[in-house]
């Protein structure tokens, strides 16, 4: 199933310029990885977003998909209404803060959390959701987060996870996976292809990375 494939994102691929609010044009790949990940989404599901952001829209898109939806993020903001409007204003521009339902913010059970130490039960969520937060942390700290994203994960649920490369190391990523028992949930090629997108808005050339994982049965039989 090509969803599930992990692999770069292209400019082929699909893409939203507007999820909840028009996506500010630094926000390069945002489009794409909100786009790609949404789909993964079935309206039974119970799902995280971590380490979310304040003004950041896709758990409220996740919330408009899933029967319910949780998000956390490190910045205390967000759990403030108040601040996140004022994110919104500051990110995206005061008329998407004005256009914004505030209903929206009802439908998310938001937490501040460090995304190493999350406060909810083991298999809590049928989808974990990651957008664009590795390539923030070091390499110790990917480790971590993966552990948490895989306690807090149902036995059979999903963890949709985007990134940058070059400033994630795959291959380091790939140990980190069989370390903490995720696996593949589809095909993968981590090969870059010529139409990958990217960017140079934030420095050195970035390439956008998305990977679909699930716990391996064989780390947890016994």
């Amino acid at each position: 199933m090509e969803l599930l494939a992990s692999r770069f994102i292209t400019q082929g691929d699909l893409h939203e310029d507007e999820v909840v609010y028009p996506l500010p044009a630094p926000w390069w790949s945002r489009p794409y990885e909100y786009a790609w990940a949404a789909r993964l989404v079935r309206p039974t599901d119970v799902v995280l977003d971590v380490a979310c952001g304040v003004c950041h829209p896709f758990k409220f898109r996740l919330a408009e998909l899933a029967a319910e939806t949780h998000a956390c993020d490190a910045d205390p903001r967000v759990t403030s209404p108040e601040a996140i409007l004022a994110d919104i204003a500051e990110s995206a521009g005061a008329q998407a803060a004005a256009g914004f339902d505030r209903t929206r913010l009802a439908q998310v059970r938001l937490q501040a959390c460090d995304m190493t130490r999350m406060p909810y039960a083991d298999r809590s969520f049928d989808r974990v959701f990651c957008i664009s937060v590795f390539e923030h942390l070091a390499p110790l700290d990917q480790l971590r987060a993966l552990l948490e994203l895989t306690r807090v994960l149902e036995d059979d649920g999903l963890i949709a996870l985007t990134l940058d490369h070059p400033t994630v190391d795959l291959e380091r990523l790939r140990r980190h996976l069989e370390v903490v028992g995720l696996r593949f949930a589809g095909d993968v090629d981590l090969t870059i292809p010529p139409d990958a997108i990217a960017s140079s808005y934030w420095g050195p050339e970035l390439r956008c990375v998305r990977l679909a994982l699930r716990k391996d049965p064989a780390a947890y039989d016994g």
